[in-house]
């Protein structure tokens, strides 16, 4: 009987803690691409925002892949018993750990190369930094499959976390 106990109690951390993972990586996540820039974008113009996003976008990055690797951890040991699937999980995982490694290297290197672009340019147009990022060239395709792999990583996460609460 107390082996069960400690067992539950064990199972029932993880599980609080896989669900404050997921709920930290969509939070900050949705915050920094949806809250966040948006406003500073707005605020302080092209020239001046990009240079900005771009350090902020790399710690966004590392702080993430972190915790969803945390959060598969954890996803994975709750499914060793057979209680939990963890596609979503993995999704987002995958999503995170693509942009992580591959496309927001490749976008920071272009947003470095596009400065000379954004010379003087105080625009404030969020439509179009949405769509071309911090430049018009190279910059475009790569600051939209960053947030293509974001959308997925936050759609899936938000996945998990609605498949958590039938574990509660």
């Amino acid at each position: 009987k107390h082996i069960q106990n400690t067992t539950k109690i064990i199972m029932n951390s993880i599980l609080a803690l896989d669900q404050g993972l997921t709920g930290f990586t969509v939070g900050v996540t949705v915050y920094f691409f949806f809250i966040q820039s948006p406003k500073l974008g707005k605020t302080m113009g092209k020239e001046k925002f990009v240079p900005i996003m771009m350090a902020l976008t790399r710690t966004w990055a590392k702080t993430m892949f972190l915790s969803s690797t945390a959060n598969l951890a954890t996803s994975l040991y709750l499914s060793s018993n057979g209680t939990m699937n963890i596609y979503m999980v993995a999704i987002g995982w995958m999503a995170m750990a693509l942009n992580w490694f591959v496309v927001v290297p490749a976008a920071l290197k272009a947003g470095a190369r596009s400065t000379r672009e954004r010379k003087g340019d105080n625009s404030k147009d969020l439509k179009e930094f949405a769509v071309n990022g911090g430049g018009k060239t190279e910059t475009k395709s790569l600051h939209q499959t960053v947030v293509v792999f974001v959308l997925i990583m936050v759609g899936a996460f938000v996945g998990h976390l609605v498949d958590l609460t039938s574990y509660v």
